[in-house]
């Protein structure tokens, strides 16, 4: 099993000793599946499982079983676009450790950078995050490598399947604070002064496909 790699969102109280203050207007804009190579706007990709994702919100769980049906190298790709605050173009990411073999990740603004047409592509990410500054663009006057912006976030699988075998892949998002996130899990955050808490986590397995007598 792959050690799983966090994607925080978190809000930062504005002044000394403020909590962090959770809302419920998280709204997932757009998001975008690269499965080997077919790629798909919607949740039409096949072996996902949706029952417990929240479509508008983007929090929940999604389960994605990729089977194949022959022996190669396969890889999996997620982008996925959240709004988490009003104005929405005043968030910044970061990363603490690293992805698992096979795992990685991307965080940039959403349409500014090239993490959308990097997924489009597919493959391994960059590894990399682009939108890192912490100046405040609540009024869209920022200018500069470390103005905030519309933050997205990508994560991709690299693997390899055998005879009979498939891989299942775990995508959680929910709201938490990055204050609670473990410091031993790698992961990567994003933070609005404005926004709510929220993280995400991705796991794959693979597995061996069941065979009819």
């Amino acid at each position: 099993m792959r050690r799983p790699l966090w994607i925080a969102c978190a809000a930062l109280a504005l002044g000394p000793l403020v909590p962090v203050v959770f809302g419920d207007t998280t709204s997932l804009q757009s998001v975008l599946f690269n499965v080997n190579g077919t790629q798909y706007t919607s949740y039409a990709v096949p072996g996902i499982t949706t029952a417990a994702w929240d479509q508008t919100t983007g929090i929940g769980t999604l389960t994605i079983v990729f089977d194949p049906g022959a022996p190669g190298s396969y890889f999996f790709d997620v982008f996925l676009d959240h709004e988490l605050s009003t104005p929405f173009f005043n968030e910044y990411g970061i990363v603490n450790g690293a992805p698992a073999a096979g795992q990685s990740y991307e965080i940039g603004d959403s349409f500014a950078s090239n993490i959308y047409s990097d997924v489009q592509t597919g493959g391994d990410l960059s590894n990399t995050n682009t939108l890192g500054g912490t100046a405040s663009n609540f009024s869209l006057s920022c200018s500069g490598a470390d103005c905030n912006g519309d933050a997205a976030l990508a994560m991709g699988f690299s693997f390899v399947l055998g005879v009979d075998e498939e891989e299942l892949i775990t995508l959680t998002t929910s709201h938490r604070s990055i204050r609670s996130t473990r410091p031993t899990i790698p992961r990567a955050s994003f933070t609005s002064p404005e926004a709510p808490s929220a993280s995400q986590a991705a796991t794959r397995r693979r597995r061996f496909r069941s065979r009819e007598a």
